[in-house]
């Protein structure tokens, strides 16, 4: 789009500080008078129209490799390597290459990931190049070729299989461990696992690590050159590939730059105290599209707080696109080769806004396969825009020219905080499609959660270092007490990133022996602690060896075996396989609902079932609590729902139990199925080993069932 075709289609102002030169007012001055709406006019300021005189796609050309990639590859072949890169700038050809090179010399790989789904999509896509007999998958859901060359799966899986190497004194049969989305080693949930990884992994194996979003890349590779005595090489992928502007549209249609924005009057956010946002109304999505249309800034990705906003956003966004014959067609015919393969798929409330407005709302709350009908639409060119939370922003191959963003914070679990430089980054590098656009777009929405001078910080900060998020378990210390005598424990506890970081290593190399001897104490003070407990309760006898029971605790990998093992000692565990997968959704759950229970009352079999598994591993519960230890806390309403869906019973009743989204009740249904299989995977299991077996069926049924 030309600047002289943008020109004859908006009003321009003179100046940049407002439209036909006029000074730009305070925001409260720019309120429409009570009870009226926004005068919406569109026009560009000059600054955004440079960038949109950007838009445009790429000549054609043969793919040439940027040399950050040959040179990740060339180093890779003897050496550890991580390679920062931002979103969408090669960093999957660099691990075909490597998977490649290995293959050719009869080598073997393990690829992890850090969401079942996009371990799903790297499998299809593995599969393809390297053929179906070369590549497996290993996700918990699905077991697919395990004996293959090249394994794809969770990194859970990964840590699980280094466990058992490790406990059987054997090596793992890998040659090289890529991790993608290595940035998860600062996860405050589930860093611990890649970080485990990295402590496990024999030397000889070789890492590729692969992150948009590591600062402190140089760190990590002294930590691991430290711990593991090999090279590790760093690789920066520099600048993004499709670069990236910032703009904001005002309410009442004016589209400036966001530098400019944000100093703007009234331009600092809502939390700012005496400088509020002056906007307590929301922009209508219908405006926001239609200037995203007549600005070619489609296809878009909105991000929203919340899944409510998500799924309400579809029916205001006006009147169906114009488009291509061809688009729409083709957008029939995937719909519909969907329904053929999931016909549970034809009663979902969306599918008509799908089919004559090309958009679609994609959030946790949806079933697996209808997300992965989004996916593949959005990655097709064959929506206009879809409405997410940014959890869509985690990995997930959404092509984009636009997003849009309303707020400037986001719900942590806990409360609101703003937006971190990862996060921000991990959400507009869905933005510019490499191969499709010359430039990408992040459009900032004023609102009053929106914070503009912190969005044009945004822009510009680098990424966010890595920081450790180890922390011990009981899971973790029951599987290194099976292969390591508790002074080899220290060491390997000595030896992670938790501790270097403390001992305030920086960049700078390694530590000092005292200042890491400093930094170690709590850690190894941590591990006497849950080293202790196990003592007292018999599962680790005076040797510091684990006991039978403690041989049985440590197979429960889950995130508290010792109440699981507990209900199992007592021979509490209903022996029913509805009643078996209800008690396990009751301790499994990891999400509440806020809405009201239902009036009626439980059926009686289920809260007798229920009665004797409480009763049993209420004393484990009260010993942990009283020892400072995280216990679960039973849920009824899961452990209902699933009582109903394991019970044969109808899927929207199950649903409206759990008080939740039909994309929950599939996510606890499948986190109870990983539960079941572990418990009918114990030695000698008898008649509970078959009813987990049986309630698995029941459970991982359409439309609960993971898609690949």
């Amino acid at each position: 789009m030309s600047e002289k075709k943008i020109k004859t289609r908006r009003r321009f102002p003179k100046k940049e500080a407002g439209a036909g030169g006029r000074r730009l007012q305070p925001a409260r001055r720019e309120r429409p008078p009570r009870g009226q709406a926004w005068a919406f006019h569109l026009n560009v300021a000059p600054r955004a129209a440079r960038a949109l005189a950007g838009i445009g796609l790429p000549a054609e050309a043969p793919f040439v490799p940027d040399e950050f990639q040959l040179a990740a590859v060339r180093l890779g072949e003897k050496n550890d390597v991580i390679v920062s890169a931002p979103t969408g700038s090669g960093k999957t050809w660099i691990a075909q290459q490597a998977v490649a090179r290995e293959l050719a010399g009869g080598g073997r790989c393990w690829y992890a990931s850090p969401l079942k789904a996009l371990s799903n999509a790297k499998f299809l896509e593995f599969r393809a190049i390297f053929g179906p007999e070369q590549v497996g998958l290993l996700t918990g859901d699905h077991k697919v070729n395990p004996e293959a060359p090249v394994i794809i799966g969770t990194t859970e899986i990964l840590r699980n299989q280094l466990y058992d190497s490790m406990s059987d004194g054997r090596d793992l049969d890998r040659e090289l461990v890529i991790l993608d989305e290595a940035h998860y080693l600062g996860d405050p949930e589930r860093g611990v696992v890649w970080e485990e990884v990295l402590i496990y992994l024999p030397p000889r194996v070789r890492l590729l690590l692969l992150s948009a979003t590591v600062a402190n890349s140089r760190e990590l590779a002294a930590w691991l050159e430290s711990h593991r005595r090999r090279k590790t090489a760093v690789v920066n992928g520099g600048e993004r590939p499709v670069p990236l502007a910032g703009l904001c549209l005002w309410p009442s249609g004016h589209l400036a730059d966001l530098g400019s924005a944000a100093r703007r009057p009234g331009g600092a956010g809502g939390r700012g105290g005496g400088r509020r946002a002056f906007f307590d109304l929301q922009m209508p999505n219908s405006e926001i599209m239609g200037a995203l249309r007549e600005l070619d800034l489609l296809p878009a990705i909105f991000f929203l707080k919340s899944r409510a906003d998500c799924d309400s956003a579809l029916g205001r966004i006006g009147a169906a696109p114009r488009e291509a014959p061809e688009r729409f067609r083709a957008r029939q015919e995937l719909l519909d080769d969907y329904l053929e393969k999931y016909p549970f798929l034809a009663g979902h409330p969306q599918l008509g806004r799908i089919r004559h407005q090309a958009v679609a709302a994609h959030h946790a709350g949806h079933l697996p396969h209808f997300k992965l009908l989004v996916e593949e639409l959005m990655s097709r060119g064959l929506l206009e825009a879809i409405f997410a939370t940014s959890t869509v922003s985690a990995g997930v191959n959404f092509p984009a020219r636009c997003v849009v963003v309303r707020q400037s914070d986001r719900f942590d679990g806990q409360g609101f905080s703003d937006l971190t430089a990862n996060e921000f980054t991990q959400m507009t590098g869905r933005a510019g499609r490499r191969g499709r656009d010359l430039i990408g777009f992040a459009l900032m929405i004023p609102g009053p959660h929106m914070d503009l001078g912190l969005m044009a910080a945004l822009m510009d900060a680098p990424p966010d270092p890595v920081r450790s998020g180890l922390s011990l378990n009981f899971s973790m210390t029951l599987n290194l007490l099976k292969a390591h005598r508790p002074e080899g424990i220290r060491r390997l506890l000595s030896a992670s990133l938790a501790v270097w970081q403390a001992a305030g290593a920086g960049g700078r190399g390694r530590p000092e022996a005292r200042a890491l001897s400093r930094a170690g104490r709590e850690i190894q003070a941590d591990f006497q602690r849950h080293l202790a407990f196990l003592r007292a309760e018999g599962l680790v006898d005076g040797e510091d060896r684990l006991t039978p029971d403690g041989e049985w605790a440590a197979e429960l990998r889950l995130d508290h075996p010792l109440v699981f093992h507990a209900g199992l000692k007592a021979g509490a565990w209903p022996l029913e396989p509805a009643a078996l997968a209800a008690a396990v959704a009751g301790l499994a759950a990891d999400k509440e609902s806020n809405k009201p229970p239902p009036r009626r009352k439980p059926p009686v079999k289920l809260t007798s079932a229920l009665t004797g598994l409480v009763l049993a591993v209420g004393p484990m519960m009260d010993r942990l609590a009283a020892a400072g230890f995280a216990t679960p806390v039973f849920n009824l309403r899961p452990a209902w729902a699933m009582w109903s869906w394991a019970g044969q019973g109808d899927f929207d009743e199950a649903v409206e139990l759990l008080g939740l989204g039909a994309g929950d009740l599939a996510m606890l249904a499948l986190r109870v199925a990983d539960h079941l299989r572990q418990i009918s995977g114990l030695p000698a299991p008898g008649r509970l080993g078959a009813a987990a077996r049986e309630a698995v069926g029941r459970i991982i049924r359409e439309p609960v069932s993971s898609p690949l």
